[in-house]
């Protein structure tokens, strides 16, 4: 008699960023929703096993730990009751069969509320695949056939402003530590205005006559209040001194575009860094 194992699943849970291994492609990796109460997510089949896809939302929001790291926090019950959606965001559709190599639109609709104070409101959207048929199918010599089911979920964000969304950065003590031929500069940081701050910072190290010796840029989204910590490659053999560092956050990102994002001036941040 031919006996099946249960199948095993393994969960991938991405930021933003998918892998090579996901079964499906997502576009965009930010969702915002327009003034109609309409965002638009194309999913897309690039392999050849039609994929089971299912839509769901949960309240999350990127956080931090006190070393500066970034972490995801969800549960946050009080913050999803004030910034959240709710059930007033809908997926059509919500669940589907995508064949292979073909696309899937779906519609993000927020039902209106006229008594929504004005600011930015989010969520997460959370896209699960797994394949239509068995990924891994082994049988064996003595009949027991085991199977392997991999389930993946992508997971992105979900915007929509309303009336007069507005943010900022405001700082108050900032840290540096060295390790690896990396500096890593920590600012404490709280988010003004009604909305998070989407955007990019960029790290600039500067010698005693002003000389720009390294330069980097990553994205950032902050959305409350913590440290966050910024990191940049030391040029190599570097001689001991006092060097600055200027931190500089902009309300642009090369992947969202200008008119998504609550805008802000520039802010700049600077920290005396000592090499021994």
């Amino acid at each position: 008699m031919k006996h099946i194992l249960p199948a095993i699943s393994a969960f991938l849970l991405c930021l933003g960023s998918f892998s090579a291994l996901a079964q499906v492609s997502l576009a965009p990796t930010t969702v915002f929703i327009d003034q109609n109460g309409i965002g638009t997510l194309f999913v897309t089949n690039p392999g050849d096993t039609p994929q089971e896809i299912n839509v769901s939302f949960l309240f999350g929001y990127p956080g931090n730990d006190e070393l500066g790291n970034l972490t995801m926090v969800y549960g946050d019950s009080l913050m999803e009751k004030q910034f959240g959606m709710g059930d007033r965001l809908r997926a059509f559709p919500r669940t589907f069969i995508l064949a292979p190599q073909q696309q899937q639109t779906v519609r993000l609709q927020v039902r209106p509320d006229r008594s929504l104070a004005e600011g930015t409101y989010f969520t997460r959207v959370k896209i699960t695949s797994n394949a239509q048929t068995a990924d891994v199918e082994q049988t064996t010599t003595e009949g027991v056939s085991t199977q392997v089911n991999f389930k993946f979920d992508q997971v992105i964000a979900a915007f929509q402003k309303v009336g007069t969304a507005t943010t900022g950065l405001e700082f108050g003590q900032v840290t540096t530590e060295i390790k690896d031929g990396m500096v890593r500069v920590i600012p404490e940081y709280k988010v003004s205005g009604n909305s998070p701050y989407l955007g990019s910072v960029t790290a600039t190290l500067k010698n005693a006559q002003s000389e720009t010796l390294a330069e980097q840029q990553q994205t950032v989204a902050l959305y409350f209040s913590g440290k966050r910590a910024v990191e940049l490659k030391l040029p190599e053999n570097l001689p001991a001194g006092t060097y600055e560092i200027t931190l500089t956050y902009e309300t642009k990102r090369s992947d969202i575009p200008s008119s998504d994002l609550v805008q802000a001036p520039a802010v700049t941040q600077k920290v005396t860094l000592n090499i021994q």
